[in-house]
Protein backbone atom coordinates (compact mmCIF):
# COMPACT_ATOMS: atom_id res chain seq x y z
CA UNK A 1 0.00 0.00 0.00
CA UNK A 2 2.62 2.40 0.82
CA UNK A 3 4.40 1.70 -2.28
CA UNK A 4 1.29 2.21 -4.22
CA UNK A 5 0.76 5.51 -2.47
CA UNK A 6 4.33 6.58 -3.39
CA UNK A 7 4.46 5.54 -6.80
CA UNK A 8 0.49 7.61 -7.27
CA UNK A 9 2.74 10.53 -5.73
CA UNK A 10 6.10 10.08 -8.03
CA UNK A 11 3.65 9.68 -11.13
CA UNK A 12 1.19 12.91 -10.29
CA UNK A 13 4.80 14.37 -10.32
CA UNK A 14 5.71 14.07 -13.36
CA UNK A 15 2.23 14.20 -15.23
CA UNK A 16 2.04 18.00 -14.11
CA UNK A 17 5.91 18.36 -15.02
CA UNK A 18 4.90 17.25 -18.50
CA UNK A 19 1.57 19.51 -18.46
CA UNK A 20 3.72 22.27 -17.77
CA UNK A 21 6.39 21.60 -20.19
CA UNK A 22 3.87 21.48 -22.45
CA UNK A 23 2.25 24.19 -21.94
CA UNK A 24 5.17 26.53 -21.75
CA UNK A 25 6.11 25.13 -25.32
CA UNK A 26 2.92 26.08 -26.67
CA UNK A 27 3.41 29.77 -24.86
CA UNK A 28 6.59 30.15 -27.16
CA UNK A 29 5.28 28.97 -30.32
CA UNK A 30 2.45 31.18 -29.75
CA UNK A 31 4.62 34.07 -29.38
CA UNK A 32 7.04 33.77 -31.98
CA UNK A 33 3.98 32.98 -34.83
CA UNK A 34 2.79 35.99 -33.29
CA UNK A 35 5.46 38.03 -33.64
CA UNK A 36 6.88 36.61 -37.11
CA UNK A 37 3.35 37.94 -38.36
CA UNK A 38 3.68 41.37 -36.73
CA UNK A 39 7.23 41.94 -38.07
CA UNK A 40 6.26 40.74 -41.67
CA UNK A 41 4.10 43.17 -41.62
CA UNK A 42 6.33 45.79 -40.26
CA UNK A 43 8.67 45.09 -43.16
CA UNK A 44 6.26 45.06 -45.88
CA UNK A 45 5.60 49.08 -44.34
CA UNK A 46 8.77 49.24 -44.63
CA UNK A 47 9.13 48.14 -48.34
CA UNK A 48 6.66 50.70 -49.78
CA UNK A 49 7.84 53.35 -51.71
CA UNK A 50 7.81 56.54 -50.15
CA UNK A 51 5.77 58.39 -52.87
CA UNK A 52 2.79 56.34 -52.14
CA UNK A 53 3.21 55.13 -48.61
CA UNK A 54 0.85 57.73 -47.62
CA UNK A 55 -1.28 60.04 -47.70
CA UNK A 56 -2.17 56.91 -49.29
CA UNK A 57 -6.57 56.75 -49.92
CA UNK A 58 -6.61 53.83 -51.70
CA UNK A 59 -10.04 52.29 -50.19
CA UNK A 60 -10.64 48.97 -49.25
CA UNK A 61 -13.74 47.56 -50.84
CA UNK A 62 -14.43 45.82 -48.17
CA UNK A 63 -15.41 49.59 -46.42
CA UNK A 64 -18.11 51.64 -46.40
CA UNK A 65 -18.05 54.33 -48.97
CA UNK A 66 -17.84 57.20 -46.69
CA UNK A 67 -14.82 59.60 -46.06
CA UNK A 68 -11.90 57.07 -45.23
CA UNK A 69 -8.93 56.82 -43.53
CA UNK A 70 -5.58 56.72 -45.16
CA UNK A 71 -4.73 52.91 -46.06
CA UNK A 72 -1.69 50.68 -45.81
CA UNK A 73 -2.23 47.64 -47.95
CA UNK A 74 -0.23 44.75 -46.44
CA UNK A 75 -0.71 40.77 -47.11
CA UNK A 76 -1.12 38.31 -44.26
CA UNK A 77 -0.33 35.27 -46.32
CA UNK A 78 -0.75 34.03 -50.11
CA UNK A 79 -4.21 34.56 -49.95
CA UNK A 80 -5.29 37.16 -47.65
CA UNK A 81 -4.95 41.05 -47.86
CA UNK A 82 -5.49 43.57 -45.36
CA UNK A 83 -6.30 47.45 -45.69
CA UNK A 84 -5.14 48.68 -42.33
CA UNK A 85 -5.91 52.41 -41.23
CA UNK A 86 -3.39 54.52 -40.42
CA UNK A 87 -3.50 58.07 -38.78
CA UNK A 88 -1.72 60.54 -41.01
CA UNK A 89 -0.05 64.15 -40.00
CA UNK A 90 0.79 66.15 -42.39
CA UNK A 91 3.84 68.84 -41.82
CA UNK A 92 4.03 71.40 -40.34
CA UNK A 93 1.32 69.66 -37.35
CA UNK A 94 2.89 68.31 -34.12
CA UNK A 95 3.18 64.33 -34.53
CA UNK A 96 0.45 62.42 -32.98
CA UNK A 97 2.09 58.76 -32.62
CA UNK A 98 3.17 58.25 -28.81
CA UNK A 99 6.46 58.82 -27.82
CA UNK A 100 6.49 55.60 -25.70
CA UNK A 101 4.50 52.34 -25.52
CA UNK A 102 0.74 53.34 -24.52
CA UNK A 103 -0.28 51.12 -21.30
CA UNK A 104 -1.62 48.13 -21.20
CA UNK A 105 -4.77 49.19 -20.34
CA UNK A 106 -5.16 52.29 -22.70
CA UNK A 107 -7.49 52.12 -25.46
CA UNK A 108 -7.46 53.09 -29.50
CA UNK A 109 -8.87 56.11 -28.59
CA UNK A 110 -7.13 57.46 -25.86
CA UNK A 111 -4.05 57.83 -27.83
CA UNK A 112 -5.63 58.64 -31.01
CA UNK A 113 -5.13 55.79 -33.00
CA UNK A 114 -7.63 53.99 -35.07
CA UNK A 115 -7.91 50.35 -34.05
CA UNK A 116 -6.89 47.54 -36.85
CA UNK A 117 -8.96 44.70 -35.32
CA UNK A 118 -7.18 41.85 -37.14
CA UNK A 119 -9.70 39.38 -35.46
CA UNK A 120 -9.15 36.08 -33.96
CA UNK A 121 -6.22 34.97 -36.56
CA UNK A 122 -6.77 31.22 -37.15
CA UNK A 123 -2.91 29.90 -35.92
CA UNK A 124 -3.03 28.59 -39.43
CA UNK A 125 -2.70 31.96 -40.96
CA UNK A 126 0.96 31.84 -39.51
CA UNK A 127 2.01 28.52 -39.08
CA UNK A 128 -0.59 25.78 -40.37
CA UNK A 129 -1.78 24.54 -37.04
CA UNK A 130 -5.52 24.78 -36.80
CA UNK A 131 -5.10 24.65 -32.27
CA UNK A 132 -4.85 28.14 -31.34
CA UNK A 133 -6.17 31.78 -31.80
CA UNK A 134 -3.96 35.00 -31.71
CA UNK A 135 -5.65 37.97 -31.37
CA UNK A 136 -3.52 40.92 -33.06
CA UNK A 137 -4.60 44.91 -33.10
CA UNK A 138 -2.75 47.35 -34.97
CA UNK A 139 -2.40 50.78 -34.76
CA UNK A 140 -0.28 53.08 -37.26
CA UNK A 141 0.62 56.39 -37.55
CA UNK A 142 2.62 58.27 -39.88
CA UNK A 143 3.90 61.45 -39.34
CA UNK A 144 5.80 63.92 -41.56
CA UNK A 145 8.27 65.44 -39.74
CA UNK A 146 10.98 67.41 -42.17
CA UNK A 147 13.72 69.43 -41.30
CA UNK A 148 14.58 71.95 -43.45
CA UNK A 149 17.13 73.64 -41.44
CA UNK A 150 19.37 70.31 -42.36
CA UNK A 151 18.33 69.74 -46.05
CA UNK A 152 15.69 66.99 -44.95
CA UNK A 153 12.29 68.16 -46.77
CA UNK A 154 10.55 64.98 -46.50
CA UNK A 155 10.81 62.49 -43.73
CA UNK A 156 7.56 60.31 -42.14
CA UNK A 157 8.25 59.01 -39.16
CA UNK A 158 6.29 55.58 -38.95
CA UNK A 159 5.21 54.07 -35.65
CA UNK A 160 3.10 50.89 -35.08
CA UNK A 161 1.79 49.64 -31.57
CA UNK A 162 0.82 46.39 -31.66
CA UNK A 163 -1.20 44.41 -29.24
CA UNK A 164 -1.63 40.39 -29.28
CA UNK A 165 -2.76 38.03 -27.12
CA UNK A 166 -3.39 34.49 -27.49
CA UNK A 167 -4.61 31.34 -24.10
CA UNK A 168 -1.78 29.82 -22.03
CA UNK A 169 -3.33 27.34 -20.68
CA UNK A 170 -6.27 29.15 -18.70
CA UNK A 171 -4.92 32.53 -18.66
CA UNK A 172 -5.15 34.77 -21.61
CA UNK A 173 -1.58 36.31 -22.28
CA UNK A 174 -1.41 40.14 -23.46
CA UNK A 175 1.24 41.40 -24.92
CA UNK A 176 1.98 45.19 -26.51
CA UNK A 177 4.76 46.91 -27.62
CA UNK A 178 5.78 49.35 -30.79
CA UNK A 179 7.87 49.75 -33.66
CA UNK A 180 9.01 53.39 -35.15
CA UNK A 181 11.42 53.79 -38.18
CA UNK A 182 11.54 56.50 -40.71
CA UNK A 183 11.48 56.98 -44.22
CA UNK A 184 13.11 60.03 -45.82
CA UNK A 185 13.97 61.60 -48.74
CA UNK A 186 17.10 64.30 -48.71
CA UNK A 187 17.40 67.52 -51.03
CA UNK A 188 20.14 67.32 -53.49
Amino acid sequence: MVAITLMAGVMLAFISTFIQSRRVTESSVLHAAATSLIYGIIEQIKQLDYATLLPNYETDPFAPASKTPPYVRVRLNQSTVIWLKAVHTAAPAEPAAPANTPAPDATAASVGAIDNHIGSLPLSTVTGSFSQQINLNLWIWIDEIPDTSADVSEVKKVTVVYTYSYLDGSRERTIRDREVFLRTRYDQ
